[in-house]
């Protein structure tokens, strides 16, 4: 993980771990700089950063030893792996359809996201996505990209991820 460097800032990820462990930044902090770095791009690239800096497992043993951030650190996780998911939606479906299905495990009960996850993990497998599912969708981009998803894959009979999401 040490080659994996973060815009901007100028740390690095072992900078950020380093300074979760030794009790100088908070989760949250680090949360917000992840953030950050997710959302720098619309390709979602720092995404895979971020997904190996969640799973490296002195980030899984701090949250081990503080519950209390366990909800949290699994819903973040959740959005990391959705984004890692779109990020292999068009080259590797299978590999998203694996990292959709994390992001749905880490979900923490959140009605509307897994809506929006288990839609979009519908069309992947080039299954419509049912109006019912689109309807628990809170934020009207999600729901009208859920619905852009569908009108693609009920025109051509199959997924094309990034046609239909960008529409």
């Amino acid at each position: 993980m040490e080659k994996i460097s973060i815009e901007n800032g100028g740390s690095s990820y072992n900078d950020l771990k380093r300074s979760l462990l030794d009790g100088s930044i908070s989760l949250e902090e680090i949360r917000d700089r992840l953030l950050e770095i997710d959302q720098a791009d619309l390709s979602r690239e720092g995404s895979e950063g971020n997904l190996v800096f969640l799973y490296d497992k002195e980030i899984v043993a701090y949250i081990d030893d503080h519950p209390e951030h366990k909800d949290r650190y699994q819903s973040f996780l959740s959005f990391t792996e959705f984004h890692v998911a779109q990020r292999e939606a068009t080259e590797n479906p299978k590999k998203a359809i694996e990292h959709f299905k994390k992001a749905l495990e880490n979900s923490q009960g959140q009605e509307a996201w897994e809506a929006y996850i288990q839609g979009t993990l519908l069309y992947i497998q080039g299954e419509q996505i049912p109006e019912e599912l689109i309807e628990k969708v809170d934020q009207s981009k999600n729901a009208r990209v859920l619905k852009n998803l569908n009108a693609g894959l009920k025109q051509r009979g199959f997924p094309s991820y990034s046609e239909d999401y960008f529409q």
